[in-house]
């Protein structure tokens, strides 16, 4: 019996132990925020997080892009239809290369289909979106007007230390118009000026990862690849890092690089704000 008894003991300290570090592992957990766009998200992409039913979050920030010396004020709100069904609309004011103006006004939705992972350790969550844009809404901030549409998927996987990665890949495409003088060598030759059109596009490809510091503090690290930022909306590439804090109010703070023309360099920071 005086045998026995440590090897009965010891399976119950395990299991006490494994007990408090999965508590912890608990508590410790990112910030769930809203990008520049004020949808649940890092600084530019999607994650694959929704609302709450009958939530409403809403974001304002400031960035500066040196690459064209673009200053950018966006400003977006979120509505949680459903615990999986959220729309967004969001806007920027623009101001760079001798312009300024309002940006785009975009809008649309994303579905969240929830964790699809059978281990209760690792939380994979994936959803699908769909958003519009039209504008820009101040005439003659480009010389152009222009419709996109944006379908994309995300996932989010958030493991039982903390860490989190998060993957968006999505395919933008627009059309734009614009007026063009008439070409002086046609015969017959027309004076004034006439309307083409232009269709371009190209794939989003979003990476990043967030680490839980502590309950109030979250790192972010993200690579955006051909992200809409600055003038021309013609796509960027911003490497950023920062930080979020907060809980229904929420402050973040970003730097980095764009990498997409110029090296140029990018900063910003915002509040985000929850209802309950």
């Amino acid at each position: 019996a005086v045998a026995v008894s440590p090897v009965n003991a010891a399976p119950k300290k395990k299991k006490k132990t494994e007990e408090v570090v999965h508590h912890v592992r608990r508590e410790k957990h990112v910030i769930d925020g809203l990008n520049l766009y004020g949808k649940p998200g890092y600084f530019f992409s999607d994650t694959a997080d929704t609302l709450s039913k009958n939530q409403i979050a809403g974001a304002a920030h400031l960035t500066f892009d040196s690459w064209q010396n673009a200053l950018l004020v966006p400003v977006g709100g979120s509505y949680g239809i459903t615990d999986k069904i959220l729309v967004n609309v969001n806007t920027a004011f623009f101001a760079g290369g001798g312009t300024s103006g309002i940006y785009y006004l975009n809008f649309g939705g994303k579905y969240g289909f929830g964790n699809v992972s059978r281990d209760e350790e690792n939380n994979i969550k994936i959803a699908a979106g769909l958003d519009f844009s039209v504008g820009p809404l101040t005439t003659g901030v480009y010389g152009f007007s222009g419709f996109a549409f944006d379908p994309y998927g995300v996932c989010t996987w958030t493991l039982p230390d903390g860490w989190q990665f998060n993957g968006k890949l999505g395919l933008y495409v627009q059309t734009y118009s614009e007026s063009v003088p008439y070409i002086i060598s046609e015969i017959p030759f027309q004076e004034g000026t006439h309307s083409v059109s232009y269709t371009y596009s190209f794939f989003q490809l979003d990476l990043g990862a967030a680490y839980p510091f502590d309950k109030d503090l979250t790192g972010i690290a993200e690579l955006a690849t051909n992200g809409v930022v600055g003038a021309a909306g013609v796509g960027g590439t911003p490497l950023l890092v920062g930080l979020r804090t907060g809980q229904n109010v929420q402050f973040q703070g970003m730097a980095g690089l764009d990498l997409g023309g110029a090296v140029g360099l990018f900063v910003g920071g915002g509040i985000s704000l929850f209802s309950e």
